[in-house]
């Protein structure tokens, strides 16, 4: 067996590597001057990590959907970026005060942008984000009154 202990107190983790056990990991821990052992099967770790979105999952339903998701967050980036863009720079800010529609436009393109800022290449040519147009509280156009 390897020790596999990461300075847990009171637990020992090792690794099985004998016999029908081979690949098994060990968990043991004494509390009471009872000893409780469980023994975990690699394939067990992976789906509870999965589970808790600690790694990517296998599953092909769970990635079609991500994928899918993902599609409409970059489609709706990219729309909130085009009306930030348009409020910023085509506005009638001569003849009204549109500061605040501006703002929230901006606002709401860098909200967008923060949330498609992971959403990273896969094998579907859909997902690929492209660097979207930063639109800055600079461009804005100051009313004129």
């Amino acid at each position: 067996m390897k020790n596999l202990n990461a300075n847990f107190p009171n637990l020992k983790i090792e690794l099985m590597t004998e016999g029908e056990s081979d690949g098994l990991i060990l968990l043991e821990q004494s509390s009471g001057g009872n000893i409780d052992r469980v023994a975990i099967h690699p394939i067990h770790i992976r789906h509870m990590a999965e589970k808790m979105g600690l790694i990517e999952t296998n599953d092909p339903t769970a990635r079609k959907t991500i994928a899918i998701l993902a599609r409409r967050m970059l489609a709706l980036n990219d729309r909130i970026i085009h009306m930030a863009y348009w409020l910023t720079n085509h506005s009638d800010s001569k003849h009204a005060d549109l500061s605040y529609e501006q703002e929230y436009a901006l606002a709401t393109s860098d909200i967008a942008a923060e949330f498609c800022a992971e959403l990273v290449e896969t094998e579907t040519p859909m997902m690929t984000p492209t660097p979207a147009p930063t639109v800055r509280a600079s461009l804005i156009p100051s009313p004129t009154i």
